[in-house]
């Protein structure tokens, strides 16, 4: 059998590069409507969805014909698979400074007909140093346009690929959980089953965890983005877990309230309620109904109970590269509707000062007719109590 040569793309490679020139053309098409001719992508995780090259600290330039990925030296070999879909420049001194070259090469072709700059993640510093940067070389800068949301709308709705991917960080870090359960007792502390559980997600082929893992024993349970310390789990107290695994670009977010033994008076009642709303809200997910339609139903069943000041946030948000982005789902998400491809989470909590939290979340795809949950492990107090 012949050897394949060393630069051909796999079939893996060939399907990713397929993919990226569908991502770039629907940039292209969003430039044309803002009357520029190119992009200026300069939020990481924005140039991973729209090339696949997840390695960071690289600017994308987008425009008709190949686009450019600059970058420097570290990720000159990582980069040699992208150039069947992007011209790859090393910079060698300031990134600023090699965007403005590359502009600059663009002007004098006649190519470069205004540029949309990520204002929403491009800083006030690298916009006057890059502007400075362009004077200097006869780039006119009057036509430079900021932009929000410039890909991430783009982002908001996942295509199949996407949806198996964030699948897949959810399996991956709900298998994690039940590993490092089994090795749960009164006596470890909230950092060591911290630790468990992120090595657990790791040896499973996480590229790391998501966020911040959130372990909250007993009364730190109340803060709802609680840090774990070095405080003793115990038994007969709730445990409160909000985890996620990153794989490939794509994160899974997760929480499950635990009680080890006896579930201490009123949080036995308040995982019911929690429970409740949860599953109301998740029913009713489906395309057109808006953020702020689902969080007044959870809201309703907490609020009727009479732990409406105890629900303190937002029912959930929009879930993909980043952990939180768009579709936002809350009080004021009243023109945020939802479509077929967001994905999302569902997370209703009731924190009480001094006792502790309930919160259960799940990940929810929103198909054509409804939604489907990418999450499988089970909910009822009866498995959550161990």
């Amino acid at each position: 059998m012949a050897k394949r040569a060393r630069n051909t793309p796999t079939k893996a490679q060939q399907r990713a590069h397929a993919l990226a020139r569908t991502r770039l053309s629907a940039l292209r098409a969003a430039c044309r409507r803002l009357g520029v001719s190119h992009a200026l992508i300069s939020n990481p995780v924005d140039v991973g969805y729209l090339t696949g090259f997840l390695g960071g600290d690289s600017f994308l330039i987008v425009g008709p014909g190949k686009p450019t990925i600059v970058s420097d030296g570290r990720y000159r070999e990582e980069l040699e698979p992208f150039a069947p879909i992007a011209k790859v420049v090393m910079r060698d001194g300031s990134m600023t400074e090699a965007v403005a070259r590359v502009l600059a090469d663009l002007h004098e072709a006649g190519r470069l007909d205004g540029l949309a700059l990520q204002g929403d993640h491009f800083s006030l510093t690298d916009d006057a140093a890059l502007r400075a940067a362009c004077k200097a070389k006869r780039v006119p800068v009057r036509s430079f346009v900021p932009t929000t949301g410039l890909v991430l709308n783009l982002r908001r709705v996942k295509d199949e690929t996407e949806i198996r991917l964030i699948r897949d960080a959810v399996r991956l870090q709900e298998g994690a959980l039940l590993a490092a359960l089994e090795y749960l007792h009164p006596g470890m502390t909230e950092l060591e089953f911290c630790a468990e559980l992120e090595y657990q997600m790791k040896t499973r082929g996480a590229d790391g965890p998501a966020f911040g893992t959130i372990i909250a024993s007993g009364a730190n349970g109340s803060h709802p983005h609680y840090r774990p310390a070095p405080v003793k789990i115990r038994g007969n107290e709730t445990l409160l877990i909000d985890w996620g695994a990153r794989r490939a670009g794509y994160n899974g977010d997760m929480t499950r309230t635990f009680a080890l033994g006896r579930w201490p008076r009123p949080m036995r009642e308040v995982y019911g309620i929690v429970l409740e709303a949860h599953e109301a809200a998740a029913a009713a997910i489906k395309p057109g109904v808006t953020g702020a339609e689902l969080d007044s139903i959870a809201r309703k069943v907490i609020t009727d109970a009479g732990y409406g000041e105890q629900f303190a946030h937002g029912l959930g948000h929009g879930l993909g590269m980043d952990v939180h982005e768009s579709p936002r789902l809350g009080k004021f998400s009243q023109r945020e509707a939802l479509e077929a491809g967001h994905v999302v989470t569902i997370e209703p909590g009731i924190y009480l000062p001094g006792v502790g939290g309930v919160r259960i979340e799940d990940d929810y795809a929103v198909t054509a007719r409804g939604r489907k949950n990418l999450s499988s492990l089970p909910r009822d107090i009866e498995w959550a109590t161990i």
